[in-house]
């Protein structure tokens, strides 16, 4: 009987990607299934065909994303795989890898969609898995120098990361130093999840794309921040209320703001902006057969016809150089195309920094909230 346990445990953990693989194994066991027989079920289910893999779980940003994903993608992925269905679970980064982490023993989310810090923390704690190049066929139409940090993982999407503001309250800010400004004290929102914004300061003050170097940038000037948030859309609000006037931001983010009618407006300063990008990954610990489909899905992401509902609907600028940017957008400073991201706009040394993270946000607890 203890042979029997000792394999049930190995089998249940060499089937954490098939989505009915505890049932399964422990309805044998519980029929009296043991030794060879329950190996044997197990190497079948091994070989299990992807056209029977019942559904699949795919983590998304929150927002306009999901809605996106539904009316975009699942039409194309049903022809390929009608009998598969796609479950999305809609949630930031900081919220849902955590949960990612703490069930990757038995995991849920087989595929999903990271920002470039995550894309490295996660490569960091072995999350994610290869993913083959014949699976994603649209990501050959990515631009040389648009890659994901560490290598594992495909970018399907990016924005720029500059200056929102309340155009009723301040002018259109010029540079990154404009929000030092003494007058603009307690009108600034800060972040402390993510670091773009000191990665710009370090550039500023000739430190290079140095956040450690742009938290002491920030040190003589703290008293302008007003407000530390954590939500795209509370930092929004405030800056459309007025109770702050000045917000590093997201291009896309503010652009979708704006068209809701908020009293936003985005900006790139004369020393550029940071380039956000998302990625899609491939979650580890699955079968072979869901690996499979989550690699035949994440594949529609990089269709033209979902690049073109990122830029249309989300504001997003595209990863494919098969899309251009309608030319009702081209003015829209959130919005660039794929080339011109990796030609002019700042990355940080992401390998780099998702290792540093704890320390980082400890140095911002130390330096600018003390």
């Amino acid at each position: 009987m203890l042979k029997t346990m000792a394999e049930t445990d190995d089998l249940l953990a060499a089937f954490a990607g098939h989505p009915h693989r505890r049932s399964l194994l422990k309805g044998l066991v519980g029929a009296g299934a043991a030794g060879t027989s329950l190996l044997s079920f197990a190497e079948a289910l091994a070989q299990a065909p992807a056209a029977d893999v019942a559904k699949l779980v795919i983590l998304s940003q929150p927002g306009i994303v999901p809605d996106i994903l539904r009316d975009v993608t699942l039409p194309a992925f049903r022809k390929e795989a009608p009998k598969t269905e796609v479950a999305f679970e809609a949630a930031s980064n900081a919220v849902a890898y955590p949960k990612m982490l703490a069930q990757r023993g038995n995991p849920v989310v087989s595929g999903a969609m990271v920002n470039d810090l995550f894309a490295q923390r996660g490569l960091n704690d072995k999350m994610w898995a290869k993913i083959d190049p014949a699976l994603v066929p649209n990501a050959a139409a990515l631009p040389a120098g648009l890659v994901t940090p560490g290598g594992f993982g495909i970018p399907f999407q990016l924005t720029p990361w500059g200056i929102m503001y309340n155009p009723d309250k301040v002018e259109e800010p010029k540079s990154w130093t404009d929000l030092w400004n003494p007058k603009y004290k307690g009108r600034v929102s800060m972040w402390d999840a993510y670091y773009d914004t000191y990665v710009m300061a370090g550039v500023v003050t000739g430190k290079g794309p140095s956040v450690e170097e742009g938290i002491k940038a920030w040190a003589p000037h703290k008293e302008n921040i007003g407000a530390w948030v954590n939500s795209p859309t509370a930092e929004e609000d405030l800056v459309h209320r007025g109770e702050v006037w000045l917000a590093p931001h997201w291009g896309s983010w503010t652009a979708m703001a704006k068209s809701q009618g908020k009293n936003v407006a985005f900006t790139i300063p004369k020393e550029g902006a940071v380039q956000w990008t998302g990625h899609m990954q491939l979650c580890a610990g699955f079968s072979p057969a869901v690996s499979e489909l989550t690699q035949r899905y994440l594949n529609t992401w990089l269709s033209d016809e979902c690049q073109r509902a990122w830029i249309e609907r989300g504001f997003y600028s595209p990863a494919s150089t098969r899309v251009a940017v309608p030319d009702a957008l081209k003015a829209n400073p959130a919005i660039v195309t794929a080339e011109s991201a990796v030609a002019n706009l700042v990355r940080p040394d992401f390998v780099k920094l998702g290792a540093e993270m704890p320390r980082l946000k400890n140095l911002i607890d130390r330096t600018l909230k003390g």
